[in-house]
């Protein structure tokens, strides 16, 4: 069920699962751990979590403010044409969530995880990033 062969035995990568709404983090074939997730909303350009297969291009702590009052934190951008990445849940200035729903498209095409620290510190620049 991976990306073979574009993972070595031993190597750690990333699968979104668009249906199930999960991300999943892998060391070879092994499952590590999987998480919920809220994926983007639909198939128009501007909210759209694209298939394909990645890389981890950019990996920041944050917080940074996405949409005027939003902000996310634990950022792993791997989509940067469509600037679709993993991030925390949004919240406001303060750390208040904003928006707790997982587990269903919701999202304008970034890829939301309610234990994003777990992901984030799994997660290494140029990972595979595996979108299905």
């Amino acid at each position: 069920p991976y990306p073979s062969p574009m993972v070595q035995e031993s190597e750690r990568w990333i699968e979104i699962d668009l249906q199930a709404q999960k991300v999943r983090v892998y060391e070879g074939i092994t499952l590590v751990n999987e998480y919920e997730a809220g994926t983007g909303a639909n198939q128009d350009p501007q909210t759209t979590t694209y298939r394909g297969i990645f890389e981890i291009t950019s990996k920041y702590k944050g917080p940074v403010e996405t949409a005027p009052g939003v902000y996310v934190t634990n950022v792993l951008e791997f989509d940067p044409e469509h600037g679709n990445g993993i991030h925390s849940l949004p919240m406001d200035k303060d750390g208040n969530i904003l928006d707790e729903r997982l587990g269903q498209p919701v999202t304008a095409g970034c890829v939301r995880v309610g234990e994003v620290t777990r992901v984030y510190d799994f997660a290494y620049l140029g990972m595979t990033v595996w979108v299905h």
